[in-house]
């Protein structure tokens, strides 16, 4: 039988609680919720005959059933919780998640998560194909899949991905690059320039579009570039960083800085101001000196106008396509270019492949009529 005690804590009455032994056979103490003790007998009653009956005393209640998400409401709890080891700048991350899957809100936001078809995703797909380039549409495919996914391993989605298996426009590669004439005459204006004028802002132009057409760095690699990352006597180069993080592939990369560069910056080293950071580029804020950022195009575009050369989209990025692109047209090895560029993957580094001299060579003539 079970029993009515009356519960204290710090001398003050907290409530009438009941003991009495389940079905399973093990002790268990339940607050009662009642007034009195007599109800709270009366209740006790009630528990053993369900327990009699084999039934559990205090049956647990229920949780209330989970509102279903919303496309939209799905989309924002992936933004905000998800997270990996490999994402090397979480917010950065996050901000271009967000601005990739608001260009679906319109048509998918306020539908409920697990209704969303294949087929909707499809018409999705077409939709933004009729705005923007295929890139773009990819861009945006791939975190609404990966939002599924992430929300069907958590729990927190319980339907099949509706972007498995939805085919996805093919990738264009954009390869902008300039010619031997364009390099030298983009170098010859930018040096005649910066000697001219003797303005840090014309020398600092002049040497990081020197450094990034002669070795290929990514923007951010030129920009978190550090004097202890360079010894101009051996000529080692360590791109140990992009900005302030890791290198886009995670691990540093060890090159040799190419010998028409060693006496450019000789000379750029008396005239680099010090940083905290010993930035080899700084780049002159509105009050100090700072670590460049991905907007600062420091006069780029404005310079490759004024030579003739037609306007890039990404004009930063050109140079090092360019680069690559030089070096496959001399001879140079995939392999030791993907090495150079920091390429994770291979396949990346085969966009330059049809460039190489002996692509194809003389197979083209092997039939003979």
């Amino acid at each position: 039988m079970g029993d009515i005690v009356k519960k204290m804590q710090g001398g003050k009455f907290i409530g009438w609680y009941m003991r009495y032994r389940d079905v399973d056979g093990r002790r268990k103490q339940r607050a009662s919720h009642q007034p009195t003790r007599v109800l709270a007998k009366k209740l006790l009653v009630e528990i053993e005959a369900r327990i009699a009956r084999g039934l559990v005393g205090c049956p647990e209640p229920e949780p209330p059933p989970q509102r279903e998400l919303t496309v939209a409401e799905l989309c924002e709890r992936y933004v905000t919780e998800y997270n990996r080891p490999r994402i090397k700048d979480i917010q950065l991350y996050r901000t271009e998640q967000r601005s990739a899957l608001k260009r679906i809100l319109p048509m998918l936001g306020g539908r409920l998560a697990g209704a969303v078809t294949p087929g909707d995703v499809r018409r999705l797909r077409d939709q933004l194909g009729t705005r923007f380039k295929p890139n773009t549409v990819m861009s945006t495919l791939r975190p609404l899949s990966t939002a599924y996914s992430w929300a069907k391993r958590e729990g927190i989605v319980d339907c099949a991905n509706p972007c498995v298996g939805v085919e996805r426009p093919a990738r264009e590669s954009l390869l902008e690059f300039l010619d031997k004439d364009e390099i030298q005459k983009l170098l010859t204006a930018l040096e005649r320039k910066a000697r001219a004028s003797s303005a840090f802002r014309d020398w600092l132009l002049y040497v990081t579009v020197a450094m990034t057409l002669r070795t290929g760095l990514r923007k951010g690699e030129v920009f978190g570039l550090r004097w202890q990352d360079l010894d101009l006597t051996t000529r080692r180069l360590d791109i140990a960083r992009s900005y302030r993080l890791k290198p886009k592939s995670g691990h540093v990369r060890h090159l040799r800085l190419p010998s028409a560069l060693a006496p450019l910056f000789l000379e750029w080293k008396t005239m680099c101001p010090k940083t905290d950071e010993g930035l080899v580029f700084p780049v002159m804020g509105r009050w100090r000196l700072r670590m460049g950022r991905k907007i600062d195009m420091l006069g780029l575009p404005e310079a490759l106008a004024e030579i003739g050369v037609r306007p890039f989209k990404r004009a930063w990025h050109a140079l090092r396509h360019t680069f690559a692109s030089h070096f496959v047209m001399s001879g140079g090895s995939i392999l030791t270019l993907q090495k150079i560029l920091g390429h994770a993957d291979i396949k990346m580094t085969l966009i330059y492949a049809h460039l190489a001299p002996d692509f194809l060579g003389e197979e083209m003539d092997r039939i003979a009529f």
